[in-house]
């Protein structure tokens, strides 16, 4: 019979599992495709040509814009430079435009008006339009846009949002359009060039204002007042949100990032979305967290989107997304996904808790149990039994509410026979990982535990290990022996001088080799071990001899022919336990040497035994 034990609360040393995370879905990622799951992919053409190569979280080759689309990516950001030709350029933008809608993917364009990089620090000036006017700098701006976006719509492709300007925490085209220098009106007639250039091409494209630190309530408070004032239009405000820009841990990040948001939508009555955030890809575990979430907070907040910078870049930029050692995306990416992910050094131990390693047990029916723990509720799937070298049986869980994050669960093996017995167990999560437990070796049957013998010439050929035993009856019997090997070992039992049989020790660790013999004669005899190959005994630790027929267990003896008490019906039987409680043997109290009297058990000194060890004595009925 099979059943299944839950535990509440339980905790006990087993093996760990380094360097591993723990997966959590934080929100589902099919219910929001109105969401801009989003990534600036502007460097991909000049990595495409110099020969760059990505991999899916397989490891298989793929165009990189389906491996984001894999990956939870819906949404595709990239800029314009006001260059002819090359990175950047209206052909290029035109082309990865074409590439998106191929994949379903939207668009959002980032104007940068300038010949390159567009940012809080750097806003210069096309050299197409330097010593322009105020307004003659206007037009080239609507010019500019309404040129673009005319080629990308003609291309078959309207983008959804449309970026007048990046990062323009102190507004562009400095020093003309600089708000800490007076141009805070050129800056907002800028802006509303760039929007109206939009609309002109098609009125359902959204226009965003963008400016960094997402953090900041102030700045965007000051600058977006300032455009409002001076009569400039926008549809959405963009915000960078970057944790090592910004100088915070990911969580106040968040925060502070949520607090801005709302207090802007409901300042200026407009949608806002994170049109660039990013991480360490070292961090990539702390990166992932940030990102999801901040998602996660997002969709609750009913805000439009968020867009990592680059997250294919490996090479120079040091916060992609991607593992250059691989090629294959971090944790990271999965925050697209929904799926969270938590550093742990475990995630699942796995302990067999009966039997334990050298207990002893009647013949028959035997209950294995295995303590499953996890680092998560709900997610213990399976447990499979291994008793000696067969799988005996799995069992599932079917409710996996019902083992929360620890279970026992007992699996019945039956018809067990005399012996040495090895069991183990593996555990399998909903997730496919696995832990096993160590194997576990105990014993079937009454039996007596011998010290490792006389050995002389071991390690050499021809060496012997000899044990003095004594049996009240003839019989079978099944000896048990522990041992280490290197490699394989031959040998030869021999009782009393009679070659019985020959066997091969394999190679191993701590395990046992078990083979069966007859002792015709009760008595004392001596057990041989002769090493018969080219190379010495295996390292034997112990012996341990069964009784197969119901005989009394043996005892040991000397090897000088002490003789043995015959036991008579009179002679009470006695339990012999380590300290430890693991029976040893059942013996004639006659054949100890002491009585126990009255008292039903005693810790007492075998020397004929075990050289002195201390043992438990228990009483048992008459023979």
């Amino acid at each position: 019979m099979k059943q299944l034990l839950i535990i509440l609360t339980m905790a006990w040393t087993a093996m760990s599992v380094h360097a591993i995370t723990v997966p959590d879905t934080i929100f589902n990622r099919s219910e929001h495709e109105d969401f801009a799951f989003g990534a600036d992919v502007s460097f991909v053409p000049q990595m495409e040509s110099w020969g760059t190569k990505w991999l899916d979280k397989n490891g298989k080759q793929k165009d990189i814009l389906q491996i984001l689309k894999e990956q939870g990516i819906n949404n595709i950001r990239l800029r314009v430079w006001t260059v002819n030709s090359g990175a950047s350029s209206k052909q290029e933008v035109v082309s990865m435009c074409k590439r998106a809608k191929e994949k379903g993917m939207g668009v959002m364009i980032d104007f940068h008006y300038s010949d390159t990089w567009a940012d809080p620090g750097s806003q210069t000036i096309p050299s197409a339009w330097t010593d322009h006017s105020v307004d003659a700098l206007a037009k080239n701006i609507y010019d500019h846009t309404y040129d673009v976006l005319s080629a990308i719509k003609a291309a078959g492709v309207v983008p959804k949002w449309v970026q007048v300007g990046n990062e323009t925490k102190r507004g562009m085209l400095y020093p003309v359009g600089q708000t800490n220098k007076g141009g805070s009106v050129a800056f907002a007639k800028f802006v509303q060039s760039g929007y109206n250039a939009v609309k002109a091409v098609d009125s359902t494209m959204q226009v965003i204002v963008h400016l960094p630190d997402g953090h900041d309530n102030s700045l965007y408070r000051s600058i977006f007042d300032g455009l409002k004032k001076n009569g400039a239009k926008w549809d959405i405000i963009g915000l960078s949100a970057y944790p090592r820009w910004s100088h915070l841990d990911g969580p106040t990040m968040i925060n502070k990032v949520m607090a801005n948001i709302n207090d802007l939508k409901s300042r200026y009555r407009t949608p806002c979305m994170i049109v660039e955030t990013g991480h360490y890809p070292r961090e990539a575990v702390a990166g992932n967290q940030y990102l999801v979430g901040v998602m996660d907070k997002m969709i609750k907040n009913g805000d439009l989107g968020c867009f990592y910078w680059e997250p294919e870049s490996m090479g120079g930029y040091d916060m992609g997304a991607w593992d250059e050692s691989t090629r294959k995306p971090t944790v990271m990416m999965d925050a697209f996904l929904g799926v969270k992910h938590t550093e742990v050094s475990w995630l699942m131990k796995a302990k067999m808790t009966s039997p334990t390693p050298d207990q002893s047990f009647e013949a028959g029916d035997l209950e294995l149990k295995a303590r499953i723990q996890h680092q998560r509720k709900n997610r213990i799937h399976s447990v499979e039994f291994h008793f000696d070298k067969n799988t005996v049986g799995t069992y599932t869980v079917e409710d996996l509410s019902s083992v929360g994050t620890i279970a026992t669960i007992p699996f019945t093996v039956n018809d067990t026979t005399i012996g040495v017995h090895t069991a183990w167990a593996k555990a399998t999560d909903t997730s496919n990982n696995t832990q096993t437990t160590d194997t576990v070796s105990f014993f079937v049957g009454s039996s007596t535990l011998f010290d490792a013998g006389i050995v002389e010439n071991g390690d050499q050929k021809g060496g012997t290990a000899r044990w003095g035993i004594s049996v009240t009856e003839a019989g079978h019997y099944r000896l048990a022996f522990k041992y280490s090997s290197p490699a394989l070992r031959r040998t030869e039992i021999r009782v009393d001088g009679d070659s019985i049989c020959k066997s091969f020790f394999q190679k191993n660790s701590g395990g046992y080799h078990t083979l069966d013999i007859e002792i015709t004669q009760p008595g004392n005899h001596e057990l041989l071990l002769t090493a018969t190959g080219n190379t010495g005994l295996p390292d034997i630790t112990s012996l341990r001899v069964f009784p197969l027929e119901g005989q009394d267990a043996p005892l040991p003896s000397d090897l000088t022919g002490i003789t043995s008490q015959r036991i008579g019906d009179d002679d009470e039987m006695v339990d012999i336990y380590s300290l430890s409680g693991v029976f040893v043997r059942r013996v004639p109290q006659s054949q100890l040497g002491i009585s126990l009297g009255a008292r039903s058990s005693a810790v007492v000194s075998l020397p004929n035994c075990v050289g002195g060890t201390l043992y438990i004595v228990r009483k048992q009925r008459l023979k």
